[in-house]
């Protein structure tokens, strides 16, 4: 008989399988697994039934390839709990509801110039927004609700330490989430949003190491190491952003000067080129190019990038940089600019190529990682929610 630990590892590896094999488009079925999670195909059988009973897993319509029997193939259930992401960024809160399966049963994004004067509001209107995904939804058991926000978060307690474009400091996020009604009884976190972006990005490359960089209304980023992201001992592994190419540079919005941020953050250059603050930032270089040289906007962001990320590569020894955000568009423009100034600085050159690519180009990455980090407790813990299905059907 399996242990409970055992038994939960099991469950766990095959519906992390299934949701794997399912965002590949290549549904797996139950001797598929047995190969993916190297479990015997009794063992697989016995627990898909299990996810099966509690409606975490569906099956497919069976398909038949030549004389052996059809394969039945099997996927995360659609419609049966509720995982919800919220982004509270510089110009907009958003939420988003999916269902285990990654797909949205409900999605609002409301624009707000969220400041230091707005919190409260930009917060009023987040516990708003899970109130409408909730109803849209339907009465659908919450696994929970993670917060992206672009900012250092306190891992105890969810409090915005410092989120410098959007002027929080000490923002007790998470405590006042829970306090609304909206969100009573739900768990609820709050993460930095770039490393929350990257996690659509690792799903893409499983497996892989890579330096991820975001370009948004600052510069963030995530480290990547063997399919798993890197937090750090503080959570803030990857603050690309405030790595110094410049000291006693130009001031950043963190206090500090010379940053990475302070030169190639949507505020630092359309402040820096004089543009209204009604620029999209999807828009931002080509309006920067009316005002100059195009190949100038081009070599200055370039030179920039390049100088944080040889530093990074000294550092981590890594081959391989994705480029996200308003980065990315640009990728092909700004890869011969970074890679000179790479292979000038940095050691990871002289072993053979460095890498510089573009992410998948998924919308709303912050938003849909962190709809996708409130799925997690399912995938690490699966015995409760059978559990709670199984309840669920006994009062029923």
């Amino acid at each position: 008989m399996q242990s409970t630990h055992l038994r939960e590892h099991n469950l766990s590896a095959i519906l992390t399988s299934l949701a794997a094999a399912s965002a590949a488009e290549t549904p797996a079925s139950r001797a598929e697994l047995a190969k993916r999670t190297r479990l015997t195909k009794p063992t697989v059988s016995k627990l898909v039934e299990e996810l099966l009973g509690a409606s975490l897993v569906e099956e497919g319509v069976p398909i038949v390839a030549g004389a052996g029997r059809p394969m039945v193939p099997l996927t995360p259930a659609r419609g049966t709990v509720l995982a919800i992401g919220l982004e509270i960024a510089a110009d907009h809160v958003s939420c988003l509801g999916i269902d285990l399966a990654g797909g949205t049963l409900s999605h609002h994004r409301e624009y707000l110039r969220v400041t230091a004067d707005t919190a409260e509001q930009a917060i009023d209107l987040a516990a708003e927004l899970v109130g409408r995904v909730r109803a849209e939804a339907g009465d659908l058991p919450v696994v929970e609700v993670v917060v992206a926000v672009p900012g250092r978060i306190a891992p105890d307690d969810g409090r915005v330490l410092s989120a410098p474009n959007l002027d929080w400091n000490e923002v007790p996020l998470v405590g006042r989430l829970l306090a609304r009604p909206e969100l009573a009884g739900l768990s609820v976190r709050a993460q930095n949003d770039n490393r929350l972006s990257v996690l659509t990005e690792i799903d893409h490359r499983p497996g892989e190491s890579f330096i991820f960089l975001r370009g948004s209304t600052g510069i963030g980023g995530a480290v990547v190491l063997d399919g798993a992201l890197l937090t750090g001992a503080h959570g803030w592994a990857g603050e690309f952003g405030h790595t110094v190419i410049e000291p006693g540079g130009a001031l950043c919005r963190c206090g500090r000067r010379g940053c990475l941020e302070a030169y190639v953050s949507y505020h630092a250059l359309r402040e820096r080129a004089g543009l209204s603050d009604d620029i999209l930032i999807e828009d931002l270089v080509d309006a920067l190019a009316l005002t100059r040289d195009r190949a100038e906007v081009i070599g200055m962001i370039g030179r920039s990038l390049g100088l944080a990320i040889a530093n990074a590569l000294n550092v981590l020894d890594m081959t391989t940089v994705v480029l996200s955000g308003y980065l990315a568009p640009i990728a092909d423009e700004l890869e011969p600019v970074i890679r000179r100034t790479v292979e000038l600085h940095a050691l990871a050159a002289e072993s053979g190529p460095v890498l510089i690519e573009r992410s998948d180009g998924q919308a709303d990455p912050a938003l849909r990682g962190a709809a996708r980090a409130a799925l997690q407790p399912v995938f690490n813990a699966p015995s409760l929610w059978i559990a709670t299905a199984q309840n669920a059907s006994t009062s029923a």
